[in-house]
């Protein structure tokens, strides 16, 4: 039986090759074991403590700590073995690289974890540009985490990193000037982001379109316009254009323009000055700032401009109808007539 065991087979007798698997079922069923011991047990001790950290750290190491059983015991198995340096040496990187990208799992895990609880609800009572942000954020922080942890992985493997980067710069180049427009448009919508030019609701016009913002992308935003068309906008337009944003105006101004016939006299143009100022003043959503003059003579009428400013928040549109149509119920009432483009040919007696 003895002879059996000692049988040669790849430079490893038997009993080696018998001890290395050993090694593997063995870290197989701890990590097994492990796994269930604590989705039985630390979890729902972690689950009655007042804290969420804990739970949290629980979450995040159950399986990375698992996988470090199985690479130990894939460990202990190699080295029992007698293999040619070409292997071992390939066997070593292998394992360092894996560590290492066992360690980055974890700390990604955890920051990711952190950032979803406590983070995350935070941003979301927010208004809705930090909603938009955090899932941009929640990526960056996860690239940031894994572009470490793999470039460490193979610089400890044994790796020229040096010229990985340079390779990466060279290409990275290259894509930067094939996605010109991609790029401009990223960075637009940082800038939207963190200026805060508009936000998801507002009423701005850019570039002569005028719309509601109801989207917010990382590419481009979204309008709705008056007519209930659609208009899509290049973020990089932001960065060089001229935006109007009308929500954050205290208050829309109006000009109306109103003209009365030639025969009205000056008592009744007073009179008419004197209603608009009432209609504004009785309007709830009309601002205290409104004045009425008498400018002009014009070719079929007597001008008068009544300037009013709508308060913020209030419907324009039903505010301009209101204010319109008590304008001509009282003008009505007073006598007060309209004009209307008209010409008066006087002929001469020759």
């Amino acid at each position: 039986m003895n002879n059996f065991f000692d049988t040669t087979i790849y430079g490893n007798t038997l009993h080696q090759w018998c001890v290395a698997l050993l090694y593997l079922i063995g870290a197989f069923t701890i990590a097994k074991t492990t796994f269930w011991f604590i989705r039985k047990f630390v979890k729902r001790l972690a689950s009655k403590t007042k804290t969420r950290l804990d739970d949290i750290l629980v979450n995040m190491f159950e399986e990375p700590f698992v996988f470090a059983i199985v690479l130990f015991g894939s460990y202990l198995a190699i080295n029992h073995l007698t293999l040619p340096d070409v292997i071992t040496a390939w066997a070593s990187k292998i394992y360092t690289f894996l560590v290492i990208i066992n360690v980055t799992w974890f700390i990604a895990r955890t920051v990711t974890s952190l950032m979803d609880n406590y983070l995350r609800p935070k941003m979301q009572q927010s208004n809705s540009m930090d909603k938009q942000v955090y899932p941009i954020l929640y990526k960056m922080m996860a690239s940031i985490i894994w572009g470490i942890g793999v470039v460490m992985a193979l610089n400890n493997a044994g790796y020229d990193i040096t010229a990985m980067i340079a390779g990466l710069g060279i290409g990275g180049l290259a894509l930067a000037m094939a996605a010109q427009d991609s790029v401009s448009n990223f960075f637009g919508g940082f800038t939207i982001f963190t200026d805060h030019p508009f936000k998801v609701g507002d009423r701005i016009t850019i570039n002569g379109y005028s719309g509601t913002v109801y989207e917010i992308g990382m590419r481009s935003f979204r309008l709705k316009t008056l007519e209930g068309t659609e208009i899509v906008i290049p973020n990089s337009q932001v960065t060089n254009s001229i935006i109007e944003n009308i929500s954050r105006a205290p208050a829309k101004k109006i000009v109306l323009e109103l003209g009365l016939t030639y025969d009205t006299p000056p008592a009744k143009m007073q009179e008419a000055q004197k209603i608009l100022k009432e209609i504004a003043k009785d309007n709830v959503d009309v601002n205290d700032d409104y004045a009425t003059y008498f400018l002009t003579f014009g070719d079929f009428s007597l001008g008068i401009r009544f300037i009013y400013y709508i308060k913020k928040g209030a419907d324009k549109l039903q505010v301009q109808n209101d204010m319109n149509m008590e304008i001509l119920r009282r003008f009505n009432e007073a006598g007060l007539d309209f004009a209307f483009p008209s010409q008066t040919i006087y002929i001469g007696n020759s």
